[in-house]
C-alpha cells in the first residue's frame, strides 16, 4: 500500500540532488563555497540539524552565512512557516536565491514524471527574484510546463 523509503534510498536521494545542485551552479560559473553551501543547505534542512556555531566552526563564516541566509524558517508542513520562508528568500541576498533555485533545480531534473509538490517549487521560484536570471527562467519555464501537464490530465 505505500512504497517503503529506507535510509539509503533517502541518502542516494539526498546525494543525487546535492550533486545535481553542484554541478548546476559549477556550469554557471560560481565558486566551490557556494557547492559547498547548497550541500550543507540540504543536509542541514533534510538530515540533521546545522546550527550556525557549528558551520561557523568547521566551515567558515562564509559558508555559515550562505546556509543560515538560505535556511527555511520552522517546520516542515508548517503553513505559516512556509510563507515566512517565502518571506525570507525573496529577502535574502542573491547569492542565497541562487543555491536555493538551484535545489528546486535538481529536484525537477531528478524527477522523471510532473507531482503535485511543483506547486510549492513554483511558489518558492517565484519568491526569487534575485537568482541567477538564466536559472530562475529554465526553473520557472519547466515548472509552468510539468505542471501545465500535470493539471491537464
Amino acid at each position: 500500500m505505500f512504497e517503503l523509503v529506507t535510509p539509503r534510498d533517502r541518502r542516494e536521494d539526498n546525494d543525487a540532488l546535492i550533486n545535481a545542485a553542484q554541478t548546476t551552479l559549477h556550469a554557471l560559473g560560481y565558486p566551490a563555497t557556494m557547492r559547498i553551501a547548497v550541500s550543507l543547505l540540504l543536509l542541514a534542512e533534510e538530515v540533521m540539524p546545522l546550527d550556525a556555531e557549528r558551520l561557523r566552526k568547521a566551515f567558515g563564516e562564509e559558508i555559515a552565512c550562505l546556509v543560515e541566509a538560505s535556511r527555511a524558517v520552522g517546520e516542515p508542513g508548517n503553513e505559516k512557516d512556509w510563507h515566512a520562508s517565502l518571506e525570507k528568500f525573496a529577502q535574502a541576498p542573491a547569492d542565497c536565491q541562487t543555491l536555493r533555485m538551484a535545489l528546486i533545480h535538481a529536484a525537477i531534473e531528478r524527477g522523471p514524471e510532473p507531482t503535485p509538490q511543483m506547486d510549492f517549487w513554483y511558489a518558492e521560484a517565484l519568491a526569487l527574484p534575485a537568482a541567477h536570471p538564466g536559472l530562475r527562467a529554465q526553473v520557472i519555464a519547466r515548472l509552468e510546463a510539468d505542471m501545465a501537464a500535470l493539471y491537464a490530465q
